[in-house]
């Protein structure tokens, strides 16, 4: 059988890659097939300032002083677009404020763009995370009336005081670690659960072994890191926690509350969530974080088209923390599309066979669909396909061929080609 190439759609010019790739795959009896590139005109809103004339000085030196402040935040963000026509963004045209990043899906493990996702960096705040899930899962009754202890008690850089004797439920102490990122509260809910801290940041380390995380180590329960060096986590483990936490129906809906209302001794106390995003419809949690050593940290659950989202962002600036989020965050929502990339019910490649008596055309057919990411402005979807030895007579439904299906230079899978009806 004769070798071919076919060109199918194309998804980027990538005509060094195609010719790679038909030498590296190549195989007796198999082909390259090259798709196309998807046309989208979807754009990236960009952010826009305005100014007015002024006549008053002190306005003027105001504006001034703004104006180099924001500079200075967001000098070192790369051009929002890929191109003059303000289309589509490449991989290479994203970067962040924040010294560590990662935006991946909730559901799979497909990671979009990540940058330095694997340096152990301090979260912060974002500790309470672990702190929380290992309370949901040990206490039956959050309902239940604790009382603060001379440990738990004080401010502790926290917007809610907490008094020594102060009554107030587990549930409540949970909202004021998750929703305000209270930090006294979580040593509440340790000494409540392990009857100190030491002994909860065991189990904290534990889970985390549980889940699978491999470089992280808690030292306290709420990411307070002045004392504690070692408090260190990555961008990636992160993401491998907020996902286990997710699962979890109470967690969700803590985290993705903006505003609520708590008791202490009764007395209702109004709070709000530190996460501003919460404010765009979209963004559903979870945690934010800062301390000096850390900056400015969050993570951020969103759900758009049903895409789930999870966006890590560490050591990032005050106004470039929430920016780098929703500039990740939408990238991926406006640049990234799940489709069908082999159809099971289209057959894929025709086979003529001869015998001395006949000719006949096999039709062979994916085994399966196969569904997959797409980046629309960088991607290029090849397929390779081998097919077998084939001797009359032909049986439906019966392996003749394996399809193999890459995404740039990756393979994503391979699947069998067989027959239909005969």
């Amino acid at each position: 059988m004769i070798l071919k190439k076919i060109y199918a759609s194309k998804i980027k010019n990538t005509s060094n890659f195609n010719n790679q790739i038909h030498n590296k795959h190549k195989q007796p009896n198999c082909y390259n097939i090259f798709e196309d590139k998807i046309n989208n005109s979807s754009s990236f809103t960009s952010l826009k300032t305005k100014s007015k004339k002024q006549p008053i000085l002190i306005i003027f030196i105001a504006s001034l002083v703004i104006s180099i402040f924001l500079f200075c935040q967001f000098a070192s963000f790369s051009p929002l677009y890929a191109n003059s026509l303000k289309r589509l963004i490449p991989k290479e045209n994203i970067d962040t404020v924040a010294e560590s990043a990662i935006i991946c899906d909730l559901n799979s493990d497909k990671v979009f763009w990540e940058k330095n996702a694997d340096i152990p960096m301090y979260p912060a705040s974002i500790t309470k995370i672990m702190t929380a899930i290992i309370t949901l899962e040990d206490v039956k009754d959050l309902s239940k009336v604790v009382s603060i202890s001379k440990n738990a008690a004080g401010r502790n850089y926290s917007s809610v005081y907490l008094k020594k004797g102060d009554k107030i439920t587990l549930e409540d102490l949970l909202k004021l670690a998750l929703i305000t990122s209270n930090n006294n509260a979580t040593i509440a809910l340790a000494e409540y659960i392990s009857g100190d801290v030491n002994n909860f940041v065991k189990l904290m380390n534990e889970k985390a072994k549980e889940i699978g995380v491999l470089n992280t180590n808690f030292e306290n329960t709420n990411g307070l890191d002045d004392a504690s060096p070692g408090h260190k986590t990555t961008a990636r483990d992160l993401v491998k926690i907020a996902k286990y936490c997710m699962k979890n129906q109470k967690f969700r809906e803590l985290v993705s509350t903006k505003e609520t209302k708590i008791f202490i001794n009764k007395k209702e106390i109004k709070i709000q969530n530190t996460n501003v995003l919460l404010e765009n419809n979209f963004i559903k949690g979870i945690k934010t974080g800062y301390t000096s050593n850390a900056g400015f940290c969050l993570i951020t659950y969103s759900i758009k088209n049903d895409l789930e989202l999870l966006c890590v962002v560490l050591n990032s600036s005050s106004c470039g923390r929430d920016y780098d989020s929703l500039r990740l965050i939408n990238w991926v929502y406006e640049n990234f599309k799940y489709k069908k990339i082999v159809d099971s019910g289209r057959y894929f490649v025709k086979v003529s066979l001869k015998n001395d008596s006949s000719n006949v055309n096999l039709f062979l057919y994916p085994q399966n669909d196969v569904n997959s990411f797409v980046n629309i402005a960088d991607d290029a979807i090849y397929y390779n396909y081998c097919i077998d030895d084939i001797g009359l007579p032909l049986y439906p439904n019966k392996k003749y061929g394996t399809l193999y299906i890459y995404i740039n230079e990756e393979k994503i899978d391979e699947i069998n080609l067989i027959s239909h009806e005969i």
